[in-house]
């Protein structure tokens, strides 16, 4: 959530690098309509206060905007402890890191298809995306002292909208919603699902998971998800016994220091 754009007459959106005041205020939800969904089991975390770039913060700007965003979100009767960097940006910056963490346990910031539970896809599994090169284990710092790539504080997700704008740049001609950029979407979301079982099945447990992000269900913009893309994808994962899990639904080992899936309470 971000504080700033709930129950507002319009908020500002970064465009091609330009903040572009977006005047729908009639979607953006209330507190009453978040509080209910907390009540129904969906997690509700920070994503800042005013969706501000932290790269282009100095120090008091970005403790305000880092921590005023768990404030606002403790008045409103709600504990976040995961922090979404604003255009998943900052993620290589140790004093962001180092301020992220003085108030959340955990941030997702930077991209990839697979999140590695050990943060060792590439020493490990093969996996050759160097936000994993050369780690063993999800330690905020290297030996050396150097901030790692991918730690508690750069959890990975991957973006549907980025993979969309993508699409719809590689095919101007087509309708970024219609039948056919939907289908490659979800053509991609499957094959993405699936990949893990890759890792899984060799380790004899579960080592990788996709955190698929997603920015709006909607059709307002040409990267957003359509209500129907999204109800198909829902289904894929409910038809072939998939777990879908909250955040919360993943801690970590201080002491070991990689993530770990809860075990499940019914």
């Amino acid at each position: 959530i971000v504080c700033s754009f709930i129950n507002n007459d319009g908020y500002y959106e970064l465009h091609d690098g330009q903040e572009v005041l977006i005047s729908d205020s009639d979607k953006a939800m209330s507190w009453n309509q978040i509080r209910t969904l907390h009540r129904e089991g969906h997690d509700i975390e920070s994503h800042g206060f005013a969706h501000k770039d932290l790269r282009n913060l100095h120090l008091k700007e970005l403790e305000k905007e880092i921590a005023e965003s768990k404030i606002c979100l403790n008045k409103n009767g709600l504990e976040p402890v995961y922090f979404q960097n604003p255009n998943n940006k900052g993620h290589a910056n140790s004093t962001i890191v180092q301020t992220i963490s003085k108030y959340f346990d955990f941030a997702l910031g930077g991209h990839s298809k697979l999140m590695f539970l050990n943060c060792d896809g590439w020493k490990n599994y093969g996996y050759k995306m160097k936000i994993y090169k050369g780690q063993r284990n999800c330690s905020t710092y290297t030996n050396e002292g150097h901030l790692a790539l991918t730690n508690k504080y750069s959890i990975k997700e991957w973006s549907h909208d980025r993979f969309h704008e993508k699409l719809n740049d590689k095919h101007p001609f087509l309708d970024p919603h219609g039948i056919e950029i939907n289908e490659m979407l979800f053509e991609e979301f499957v094959k993405i699902v699936e990949s893990q079982k890759e890792y899984n099945l060799k380790a004899g447990k579960i080592v990788a998971i996709p955190i698929i992000g997603y920015h709006s269900i909607d059709t307002s913009e040409r990267y957003d998800t359509s209500i129907q893309l999204f109800d198909k994808e829902m289904n894929y994962l409910y038809e072939n016994g998939y777990r879908a899990l909250k955040l919360t639904d993943i801690d970590y080992n201080e002491k070991e220091n990689h993530f770990y899936i809860k075990q499940k309470v019914e």
